[in-house]
């Protein structure tokens, strides 16, 4: 079986412009959009997208891989690392802090000239809780780097990389088509774009680490992006990916057997897309937020507050069954009579929808202003 840093002509990838186009025209709009719905935003809310996201490519980038982590542990280290005003609780799991602290790296890195000691710092950011790992040094070992599934006995092999020794003549090369990149042609937004599909197929090509390659190589792709569009931009590849991990498997295993790759840059722009839907919905979900607040802040006591934080914390899709008593009993620590009397003034004040009756109420929150307003 021969992989794409087999073949004589590697790295000079090449793909169908005209497929690409549709997909670059649809995100250069959409990115627009975007930035422009945030521009219009307070520095506050501003910082609770932008923490959102990072939220969320470091809760869904780990899940790819397997580990899961609790959003109040690496929402806390995200907080803290970032210096939000009076927030001040720290998380104890280490590889919780380990994966906020490469968010907030990778943000600052946009900039940076890429070179391999950056690759290795975020590495050894990541990797600097795991037991057994060399964080930040390449692989050394003589055994084949390979991504197989199946039994014992009975493997099969999906994917080989590079052999370890040969590791600092490809990682030359890599860095080498890193900093010489450019496609014009496609204009900024393309080019960027373009970029960050291709950064992420060959860092995965190259497999450098023993382990956390997948989580690198997306960092990597959203810096390539912001490299090349000269701004940050927050949006979490991961959650995107996330949603069909077979489908990322499957795509990125066809890539890194031909030259050949519009089928993956196509993939890849649509996992963008995607990425920036879900950016989108979220500041449209904070302006929603926003708005809730400005209308009812005055007339919430610290309950009523904690409960409806806790419910917004689901975001659009919405808090899993409603708010009953019972669960507003639970996160309040208070008695029935309190938690039916609060609910009750949250639903004639119209800050809550009611749902069901008898035993089976629930409430939703109600980010529509009413006739009367």
């Amino acid at each position: 079986m021969t992989f794409i840093w087999q073949l004589e002509n590697f790295p000079n990838f090449s793909f169908s412009t005209k497929k690409l186009l549709p997909n670059i025209q649809n995100f250069a709009l959409q990115l627009g959009e975007a930035n422009g719905m945030l521009s219009s935003f307070s520095q506050e809310n501003k910082q609770e997208v932008f923490t959102e996201i990072m939220l969320s490519e470091a809760l869904k980038t780990s899940e790819i891989e397997g580990e899961y982590f609790s959003r109040e542990d690496v929402m806390s280290s995200l907080k803290v690392n970032l210096g939000v005003k009076d927030f001040h609780k720290t998380s104890k799991n280490k590889k919780a802090n380990a994966i906020a602290l490469l968010m907030i790296e990778v943000q600052n890195s946009y900039a940076k000239p890429m070179d391999k000691a950056l690759i290795q710092n975020w590495h050894k950011i990541l990797m600097d809780a795991e037991k057994g790992i060399n964080a930040g040094i390449f692989r050394t070992g003589a055994e084949p780097m390979q991504v197989v599934s199946g039994s014992y006995g009975n493997l099969k092999v999906h994917y080989e990389a590079p052999p370890s020794k040969d590791l600092p003549e490809f990682t030359h090369q890599f860095l080498n088509w890193y900093q010489n990149f450019s496609e014009k042609d496609l204009g900024k937004v393309g080019e960027a774009m373009l970029f960050s599909a291709l950064v992420h197929l060959y860092f995965e090509t190259l497999h450098p680490f023993e382990d956390g390659n997948g989580r690198i190589g997306r960092a990597l792709a959203e810096k390539a992006l912001a490299e090349k569009l000269e701004m940050p931009i927050f949006i979490s590849l991961s959650k995107a990916i996330e949603k069909d991990k077979a489908k990322y498997y499957e795509e990125l295993k066809k890539a890194q057997r031909s030259l050949q790759i519009t089928d993956w840059v196509v993939y890849f722009f649509n996992i963008l897309q995607s990425a920036l839907d879900d950016t989108k919905n979220l500041v449209l979900f904070t302006l929603k937020k926003t708005n809730f607040f400005d209308r009812f802040k005055d007339q919430l006591n610290e309950r009523q507050l904690k409960a409806i934080n806790k419910m917004m914390e689901a975001g659009e899709d919405g808090f899993k069954g409603g708010m009953t008593a019972k669960k507003y009993i639970s996160i309040n620590k208070t008695s029935k009579a309190t938690a039916t009397r609060d609910l009750q003034h949250l639903a004639e004040i119209q800050a809550f929808i009611k749902i069901g009756g008898g035993r089976s109420s629930a409430y939703q929150l109600n980010f529509e202003k009413s006739q009367n307003e």
